[in-house]
């Protein structure tokens, strides 16, 4: 059966663009090897269409799978076609650093295909005369176990990535969305996210079911969130790890206007 997956669309109103043409951000999430036809060509030609300033991937692209690993880079690579790609790692990725060549591997292709990689480290980039820093914040394992409640704290934050520049509009790619408190007492203004996938299930007015930390009904599931004029992106994902299929929870890309 021919997979499918949606586009939805945010904006943000941050007053950083000065007119009425935004910064259009393309956020992609957890494809987890997940295949949407050859070359995802349908993936292809649903960034094409968004005309993107930033492509982000937030990580969980990786598989134990050379081959399927291959595909990806080939995919992530040919985004480069259509505006500048930056990855951080999800817990897939950190995990899979035990396995030093297949690791190697998915990032040195990567980087030969023009992306740029961003572990616990930053870059500045200038869109249409706006000031940014894009960040990849990367955690340890044990914040990934099952029925694990550890969170990072401002100095854990500042440790990895340094203080948050003034100045600037700071977009932090973070896999997992638990932490916003922590992301926007950092000095994140605008959270890339995913990890949750969209909290597996869905039920009407509940949202999702349970996180894979095995929390039932998390907060930040899907979607975007605002608190105290910092803002968080959780995308759904296009991929599945599971036995089981989503269920009222379709696959989808993000795409992120800011104004």
């Amino acid at each position: 059966m021919k997979k499918k997956f949606r586009t939805v669309r945010y904006e943000i109103e941050e007053g950083i663009t000065g007119d009425d043409k935004p910064v259009t951000l393309v956020h992609l999430t957890d494809l987890h090897g997940t295949s949407y036809g050859a070359g995802q060509l349908p993936l292809l030609k649903a960034v094409a269409v968004e005309h993107p300033d930033l492509i982000l991937v937030t990580g969980d692209m990786i598989t134990e799978s050379r081959e399927l690993n291959e595909q990806t880079v080939d995919f992530l690579g040919d985004l480069n076609f259509y505006a500048p790609v930056f990855f951080c790692n999800g817990n897939h990725e950190t995990r899979i650093k035990e396995r030093k060549k297949l690791f190697a591997a998915f990032q040195n292709g990567l980087l030969e295909r023009g992306v740029t990689i961003l572990e616990n480290s930053s870059v500045p980039v200038t869109i249409r005369d706006v000031p940014m820093r894009i960040y990849g914040y990367e955690v340890d394992l044990s914040y990934y176990r099952r029925f694990s409640r550890k969170k990072p704290t401002l100095e854990d934050m500042e440790e990895a990535l340094g203080s948050a520049e003034k100045g600037v509009f700071n977009l932090l790619m973070a896999h997992n969305p638990m932490y916003f408190e922590a992301y926007k007492e950092w000095g994140a203004d605008l959270t890339l996210s995913g990890h949750l996938h969209g909290g597996y299930l869905r039920l009407p007015l509940l949202g999702g079911i349970i996180s894979p930390q095995c929390q039932l009904f998390p907060k930040y599931d899907r979607g975007l969130f605002e608190e105290k004029g910092r803002y968080m992106e959780v995308s759904a994902g296009l991929g599945n790890h599971l036995w089981f299929e989503r269920v009222g929870n379709p696959a989808e890309i993000s795409v992120v206007k800011v104004y």
